[in-house]
């Protein structure tokens, strides 16, 4: 599939942590799943998402209907921003994304919109979802076209090259999800466990044995594998990567926080990264520059933001 698609697709379910601010008063109607600044996110446009996820099991369904309510608070806080701002996508710039979208989909227009509305069908959007996200992608790259001259794509890449030379590293983990605890001591039962499993492998427990039988998610079963991973274009966040690419092979990390939940991280393999210059990647760290200018604003959104959402 083309980049652009495939780009476009996957900003669809890009996914940040949200400000979760709860309602100190009565809860609001029952038709209600969120407050966002003011505005509403109604429980029948979240279940229009989630309808061909309805055969999925309780624990699934839930994870997934919180994405979708993330995803739907991301939307308003930009759709805020961008009219703000001021800034305009006409008509016109949306056809043209979208025919080269379609042209690197397939030669006939007919068979590349019927692929499209199959594969945004396999992850619960529609077209209406996809033209939103070409849009804001569109506003948020005029928003911070100035930022991105040759200067400060310069600056940035030297300080980033490890992201641009194919630097990469083997990583198995063990994972405890943070949800699996209801209670409002959930965090703290989480952090303890996962310290007791840190006690075990200083004496000398098995990694692979304790990550098939304690942590969460589909690694489990390889025994905490996740293969090798580079620093961007992944979906590990800031704090996993640094402890990844800072450990030696073999060594277990102390437990690591992130938004999911604790890990243990353990390098089983490393790949050295080449010398790249930057006339070689100049597209590729343009882009990686405005996805780190985009996560910082809707970062910062989401902290200026009200957000209630219905329990």
């Amino acid at each position: 599939m083309c980049k652009k698609a495939v780009f476009y697709l996957c900003a669809v379910f890009l996914l940040f942590p949200a400000i979760i601010c709860f309602p100190g008063g009565p809860l609001l109607g029952g038709d209600i799943a969120a407050v966002v600044n003011g505005k509403n996110i109604k429980k029948d446009d979240v279940d229009k998402r989630l309808n061909m996820f309805k055969d999925a099991d309780a624990e699934t369904y839930n994870a997934i209907r919180q994405e979708v309510i993330e995803q739907l608070i991301t939307d308003i806080l930009l759709e805020d921003f961008i009219d703000k701002q001021g800034i305009v996508v006409t008509p016109m710039e949306m056809n043209r994304e979208l025919m080269l979208i379609k042209k690197e989909i397939a030669e006939n227009e007919d068979e590349a919109d019927a692929f499209l509305r199959d594969m945004l069908a396999s992850i619960g959007s529609n077209l209406y979802d996809f033209e939103k996200t070409i849009k804001h992608s569109l506003a948020l790259e005029k928003y911070f076209k100035g930022s991105l001259d040759s200067q400060n794509l310069k600056r940035f890449f030297e300080k980033n090259k490890h992201f641009f030379n194919g630097e990469a590293v083997r990583v198995s983990h063990i994972f405890i999800d943070t949800k699996k605890f209801n209670s409002g001591d959930g965090s703290e039962k989480v952090a303890q466990l996962i310290n007791t499993l840190k006690s075990e492998l200083d004496k000398g427990a098995d990694f692979e044995e304790l990550a098939r039988e304690y942590s969460d998610g589909p690694s489990a079963s390889k025994g905490g594998d996740l293969g090798f991973i580079q620093r961007r274009g992944g979906t590990y966040d800031e704090p996993f990567l640094s402890t990844a690419f800072s450990l030696r092979i073999g060594k277990v990390s102390e437990p690591v926080k992130s938004e999911y939940g604790y890990h243990l991280i353990k390098v089983t393999g490393k790949r050295e990264g080449v010398a790249v210059n930057f006339e070689d990647v100049i597209g590729d760290v343009r882009s990686t520059m405005l996805d780190e200018e985009i996560l910082g604003l809707l970062k910062r959104l989401r902290s200026e933001a009200k957000i209630e959402i219905i329990q």
